[in-house]
């Protein structure tokens, strides 16, 4: 679970420099063992340390870590970066080449995208079916929902969503189909029996009416004069 490093060291100075004074002012109690990895709360398990000091320490974990630990280092890394600069009273940068490259890695290897993760959410969700009553009330809970209505994505976000989906092989070769309001996305080999049943070829748009058209160029304008 750990290796030992030049990052190990100047990790355990850290925290034996902590033990050793008392801090005043604004500190943050750290777990040295983390929870994650089988640390207690026990008060010998617990030191003080300066919100930079944290920050470090969080970081430093990323570099003498291995296997599922690393991954969970990284996790908690990225989560306390996503602290606002000055929120929580933490008056301090991140600026790091070194937190950047952590961060992506985070992104990257995030537990969701890993073969073996999703190899056990498939063999968890398998032959799993929501209830009646489940389908009836998330249903019932997406109805009048207007949330994303006339929203427009970022230029940031689109790049980031692209990234995600490069070399999704999932959808190759599909195509919608649609009857009685209800879109399909079926194999292209299978769009002909589809036909013959009534389907036709697109999506279902005729939820679109002018009203609705209406409604997304209302909330776009007003997205536009809030930006102004």
């Amino acid at each position: 679970m750990f290796k030992e490093n030049k990052y190990k060291v100047w990790h355990d100075n850290i925290i034996k420099k902590a033990f050793d004074r008392k801090i005043k002012g604004y500190f943050e109690r750290h777990h040295i063992l983390p929870r994650s990895l089988g640390g207690s709360n026990k008060k010998d398990n617990i030191v003080k340390l300066t919100a930079k000091e944290h920050f470090i320490i969080h970081m430093l974990l990323c570099k003498f870590t291995t296997g599922n630990a690393y991954y969970k280092m990284l996790y908690a890394f990225n989560s306390m970066c996503k602290l606002k600069y000055k929120t929580h009273e933490r008056d301090y940068k991140i600026t790091s080449r070194i937190s950047e490259k952590l961060r992506l890695e985070a992104e990257k290897n995030n537990p969701v995208y890993r073969d073996d993760v999703k190899a056990k959410i498939s063999k968890a969700n398998k032959g799993f079916k929501h209830t009646k009553e489940t389908r009836l009330q998330m249903s019932k809970s997406k109805k009048g929902n207007k949330n994303a209505l006339g929203l427009i994505h970022s230029k940031e976000f689109k790049e980031r969503i692209r990234k995600i989906n490069t070399g999704n092989k999932t959808a190759l070769g599909r195509k919608h189909v649609n009857k009685d309001g209800i879109t399909k996305m079926v194999k292209g080999n299978e769009v002909e029996n589809y036909l013959k049943l009534g389907y036709k070829l697109g999506m279902d748009r005729s939820y679109i009416t002018p009203e609705y058209r209406k409604h997304q160029s209302d909330m776009a304008k007003a997205y536009y004069r809030r930006l102004a």
